[in-house]
């Protein structure tokens, strides 16, 4: 089991009994029809939805499921390539080109710091 599994199985055990009392009051103080079993299932499905949005918001995902990760990596090594490059030929990048290479390679580099430092997401 991967710790997002494990982390999505404790927030789970954590929600689904007080989604399913919020559900039985709720349905008690409708005319809806439905019953106990109904509250059950809908509190089941409820806490399941929630528990995708409470694994992303406290950035409990393993990074290569990070699309913020995946992206700066792709940048990172598409700048380091790009200076390659224009090193491996044999004669000086033009300024233009390597601010454009560093400040990809700079950027991304910070973008990761930050993702893999960061305890929750910014607003959160």
């Amino acid at each position: 089991m991967t710790a997002t599994q494990m982390a999505a199985t404790a927030v789970l055990a954590q929600l689904t009994p007080a989604i399913t009392a919020a559900t039985h009051t709720a349905i008690a103080n409708t005319a809806s029809g439905l019953g106990g079993a109904d509250a059950t299932v809908i509190a089941k499905e409820v806490a399941k939805a929630a528990t995708d949005t409470i694994i992303n918001q406290t950035n409990n995902e393993p990074w290569y499921l990070s699309r913020v990760t995946l992206g700066a990596l792709l940048a990172l090594v598409g700048g380091a390539y790009s200076l390659g490059l224009d090193f491996a030929d044999g004669t000086p990048p033009s300024v233009d080109s390597l601010t454009s290479q560093l400040t990809a390679i700079v950027g991304a580099g910070t973008v990761l710091y930050g993702r893999w430092v960061a305890k929750k997401p910014i607003g959160a």
